[in-house]
């Protein structure tokens, strides 16, 4: 014992801390840019060919590819149980293998996504400029590193580098030069070369050629042209060389100043909290030598979070041990109260030392810190039963370590195959499918590992601890043990007088007892099918951020994307200004705010708001008043706001139609997208299928023909002089820095510059480009994409679940709106996506465990019963415990949830419990020549005070957590009340309806033998059987 507590202790202390479970994608990408073009090209030259190569590739379930402009994401789903190494291995042989692709693209990259989130982020301000603000970044981030507890450290919100050459037409015209020869002339100049060396006596020599150009003075001194007179013609004599960033504008503000953020994680192994708390050790020693009018901040620390989670778990941990304690020290002797307790820091230490373990390498979570306190209430049931049967014993032959023995002996048994059949209850948890898996196995494996040790616990070291504790002498526990005596009276007296009449009552009239429990199982389904008890399988979790996602219309100038940043961090600002006001506060609602604005149509607001025990609003409520400040935008598409906590996984209604003709998929898609704007409730409805932009497209006139142009002359050189020419790459320091040839800014910004350029043929003459091509401007996708290689389009909606339930939405979608579009449009398909589609997977994974364990515990209840009906009766009880999770989601006013039906699956076992020790009570006095009916009744009574402790420690042990009002503990409560609820009713169940089940069985009995019924034979108040 002291061996594994030792051992325990160790782990707690060495155990990876982290805000949530590792969760595993198993998926493939493949990222393929394509600088440059457009959707639809990408999608030809690039996704298509990739899918051609996969297409017949063992172990593929699903692919899901999305062409945007410059670059393709295609997403690949193995089939279950297939080796994801091997299948990344086969893929990258097959896209290895392919021929071609476009000059332009580069190289696809095949990797397995890592689902990652930021210890905290690291935020540098200050008027120094873009390059001095990313050269401190840089700086910052190669310093972090360093410490051997962070492992990755990513800048936010900086441009690459870039080196732009920009030459007009009217200059490139005078020199007789296209933008492609000067590119070409860039990268035969700008280059070191190696030559070998020469060997000398003295060692050998190396020869370089050196000439790369690495900065603006050295590409405008880039000999472009010489003549015979000696005249040459430099770079910078007819281009601007800007060595800047990237021709993509943007702006990253934090708390509106402009900023640069770096984002620490803790990967792999790492304690995120260790790496938080370096991070800062850091920034405080930095702060001191940064130049003045330079700032550094730390925020979005999820550590601090993380730590509160944690503390406050712990503290419910020991609140509801304590409750345990109080509860068993009023039925029980205090000291067997103490020894019972000893066994939960056992078990708990002895499931750390295990899940620290490389067998089960699992981190100290929310999740798993959940999972000790439903262990708390539940491992005390085996040492209770136990114990109390000591103790029974012990009241009648006084104390002896054979009254020990013989009390442990007669529920041995029972006891050990009711841990057993929790075990079984909680095994499913290990191997739900989907990535909400990790979820209920991070709790799923502590409850059972805890259950394991208080096998060994309650069946070896409890009794021997019972047979050699000494009588009780002190006058303070001498009392105790009178108010023990005294509770214990008053509950003989409760049986005697108040059980023992209603049970007989029931029993006497068991067929109408069964149907008042029926009648009341069925209403308590009503209650769940009217939505009085709401179903939302993933109700909203709110966090303490919250985020504003914007995208303006197609064509949006820049300007205007930046006031509608401006008006929705004005909108935040008035709802803080009110709060202030109403509340006479002072304290500011909101720490801080990052704004992003992106590839002129796209922006992004991010919000921490002040800690919940700061602040007497919640974040909901903060969200809703932010949305209706915020308004309606002029030109805005999406504006989406969000408070949800924890890790996505897409939208909460999402449909994937596939069909080959775009038209027909576009049209289905809008009718689709139509029908859910009928719904009150859903809000952000988006159809991927009606996602355009306007393209000019260049079409050759029949002059060009004659001229010998083709269209790869056209469009390579209206590619170089607008997105530009790659005269080549250079390395500095870690940044890979491109080399451009274009048209100055300006020239780009306006479609009258193509009329004004010039188009050099292949005999070297230039024309005007109006004389050998024309612009037809045309609708182009923003994206395309593709499910199992057929075209798709992704139709989304956002729920508000306090309104709707997104299950009752696509159950009534699929019911009336998808066979209509089926008829309509013949060839299409469609799939759910999205949280739908997760749940869905979690949803099937439950149900078939759910299956499995009770098969699992009807074999694991047919070998003490040793019978086939009997596990019938014990497990009678597992449908009515559903009765009482529901009552408990009533009165909290809890929505039924996934994490709900988790609760359920693990009471299906804990409830056996208390009917499997009554049962076996009853069968063991039956072989001793007892009645059945006097049997199953002196059961009930000799049990009662076993099952009633069972099923109150179990409720105290989650009481502080029901009463949790924090929203980090949202998440768990259901499964808490699913529990704790279920496990109240459940005992009343076992006490009253158990009974009347054993004696139903044995009317059975007689019927099929012919035999008639007896008169039935009661105990006496002492427990003697009397036949009347």
């Amino acid at each position: 014992m002291i061996v594994i507590m030792v051992l325990g202790l160790g782990a707690a202390f060495s155990i990876q801390r982290a805000m949530l479970p590792e969760v595993d994608i198993e998926v493939i990408f493949i990222t393929a840019p394509y600088p440059g073009a457009a959707p639809e090209e990408v999608e030809q030259g690039v996704v298509l060919k990739i899918e051609d190569a996969i297409n017949d590739v063992d172990g593929i379930k699903r692919v899901e590819s999305d062409s945007f402009e410059s670059y393709a994401r295609i997403m690949i789903e193995p089939m279950e149980g297939y080796d994801l190494a091997k299948l990344m291995d086969e893929i990258q042989n097959r896209i290895d293998a392919i021929a071609h692709f476009p000059d332009e693209a580069e190289e696809p990259i095949v990797r397995q996504p890592e689902l990652q989130f930021a210890a905290l982020t690291v935020q540098i301000s200050g008027d120094m400029g873009e390059r001095g603000l990313k050269s401190l970044a840089e700086e910052i981030r190669r310093e972090l590193l360093a410490y051997p507890e962070v492992s990755s450290a990513e800048i936010v919100g900086a441009r690459d580098y870039e080196i732009s050459i920009e030459i007009s037409e009217q200059l490139l015209r005078e020199y007789h030069l296209t933008l492609g020869e000067v590119a070409n002339t860039i990268a035969a100049s700008s280059l070191d070369i190696p030559a070998g060396s020469v060997q000398t006596r003295n060692g050998d020599i190396m020869l370089r050629t050196i000439g790369q150009a690495y900065v603006q003075r050295d590409f405008e001194n880039i000999v472009l042209k010489t003549w015979p007179d000696g005249t040459r013609l430099l770079l910078g004599d007819i281009a601007h060389v800007d060595d800047g960033f990237v021709d993509e504008r943007g702006v990253a503000l934090f708390n509106g100043e402009y900023s640069l953020g770096i984002n620490v994680f803790a990967m792999g192994k790492q304690d995120i909290i260790d790496t938080a708390r370096v991070t800062r050790e850091y920034i405080e020693q930095k702060r001191a030598r940064l130049p003045e009018g330079v700032s550094l901040e730390t925020w979005s620390d999820i550590t601090y979070y993380l730590e509160g989670r944690l503390g406050m778990m712990v503290k419910n941990l020991a609140m509801g041990a304590l409750l345990v304690f109080i509860v068993l020290a009023l039925f029980l002797e205090i000291k067997l109260a103490f020894w019972v307790m000893v066994g939960i820091p056992f078990c708990f230490l002895g499931a750390m030392a295990v899940i620290s373990t490389p067998f089960v390498d699992a981190s100290l979570n929310m999740i798993s810190i959940f999972g000790f306190i439903l262990a708390l209430g539940i491992i005390v049931d085996d040492a209770i039963i136990m114990g109390e049967s000591a103790y029974a014993e012990q009241e009648i032959h006084g104390h002896s370590v054979k009254s020990v023995v013989d009390g442990v002996y007669r529920v041995a048994t029972p006891a050990t195959f009711g841990v057993l059949t929790t075990i079984a209850a909680f095994a499913p948890t290990l191997f739900v499918e989907g990535v909400f898996g990790a979820f209920p196995e991070a709790c799923g494996i502590v409850v059972v590992l805890c259950l394991a040790f208080s096998l060994v616990e309650s069946k070896w070291i409890l009794p021997s601890h019972l047979a050699h504790s000494k009588p009780v002498r002190s006058n303070l526990l001498k009392s105790v043990n009178r108010l023990q005596e005294h509770t214990n009276l008053q509950l003989r007296r409760f049986i005697d007088e108040r059980y023992d009449p209603f049970m007989r009552l029931c029993v006497a009239n068991r067929y109408i007892t069964l149907a008042f429990f029926l009648a009341l199982l069925i209403l308590c389904g009503g209650l769940l099918a009217s939505g009085v008890v709401r179903l939302i399988l993933s109700p909203h979790q709110p966090g303490e951020f919250i985020s504003a996602e914007l995208q303006m219309a197609n064509g949006t100038p820049e300007e205007l994307t930046l006031q509608a940043i401006g008006r929705i961090t004005a909108a935040l600002d008035e709802v803080r200004d009110d709060y202030q006001r109403e509340t006479g506060s002072d304290f500011p609602l909101v720490a801080h705010v990052a704004a992003y604005a992106f590839e002129r149509i796209n922006g992004r607001v991010e919000v921490e708001l002040a800690k919940e025990d700061q602040r007497d609003v919640s974040t909901v409520e903060i969200e809703q008043r932010w949305r209706d400040a915020i308004g309606s935008i002029h030109g805005a598409e999406i504006l989406a706001i969000s408070s949800e906590d924890g890790p996505g996984f897409g939208p909460a209604i999402a449909f994937d139609l596939m069909h080959q003709d775009f038209d027909t998929l576009r049209a289905a898609s809008e009718e689709l997208e139509e029908a859910l704007r009928r719904y009150a409730g859903l809000y952000d409805i988006r159809n991927g299928a009606s996602d355009t932009a306007d393209e000019f497209h260049l079409q050759l006139l029949p002059e060009a023909e004659s001229l010998g142009l083709t269209r790869y002359d056209l469009g390579n050189q209206v590619r170089h002089a607008f997105y530009g020419a790659e005269a080549q790459r250079v390395q500095r320091g870690i940044d890979e820095v491109r080399v451009m040839v274009r048209y100055p800014r300006a020239d780009r910004e306006m479609t009258s510059s193509l009329n004004n350029m010039y188009i050099r043929t292949p005999a070297g003459d230039e024309v005007p480009f109006d004389t050998v091509a024309r612009l037809d401007i045309s609708q182009g996708l923003l994206k395309a994409t593709h499910i199992n290689f057929q075209r798709a389009s992704e139709v989304t909606a956002e729920a508000n679940k306090e309104l709707v339930q997104p299950s009752k939405v696509i159950a009534d979608i699929r019911e009336r709106v998808l066979p209509a579009l089926l008829q309509k449009y013949p060839g299409l398909r469609y799939e759910l996506s999205g949280m739908a589609d997760e749940e869905r997977k979690l949803g099937v994974s439950l149900l078939v465990g759910f299956a499995l364990s009770i098969f699992g515990i009807y074999a694991l209840l047919a070998i003490p019963t040793k019978s086939y009906l009997q596990p019938l009766i014990i497990m009678g009880v597992i449908p009515f415990g559903i009765i009482g999770a529901i009552v408990g989601h009533w009165l909290t006013g809890y929505a039924f949830s996934m994490m709900s039906m988790i609760g359920v699956i693990a009471l299906s076992g804990v409830v056996v419990n208390d009917s499997l020790l009554l049962v076996d009570h009853a069968n063991q006095a039956v072989a001793r020549g007892a009645d059945r009916y006097a049997a199953v009744v002196d059961g009930t009574r000799r049990r009662f005070r076993a099952i009633m402790l069972t099923s109150v420690t179990t409720f105290m042990g989650l009481a502080p957590m029901l009463l949790e009002r924090s929203a980090q503990a949202q998440v768990m409560v259901p499964m808490a009340i699913s529990l704790a609820f279920g496990i109240v009713f459940a005992t009343v169940i076992t006490l009253l309806l158990v009974p009347c089940l054993y004696m139903m069985l044995e009317d059975l009995r007689r019927w099929w033998h012919g035999e008639p019924q007896p008169r039935p034979a009661t105990p006496d108040r002492g427990g003697a059987l009397v036949s009347e």
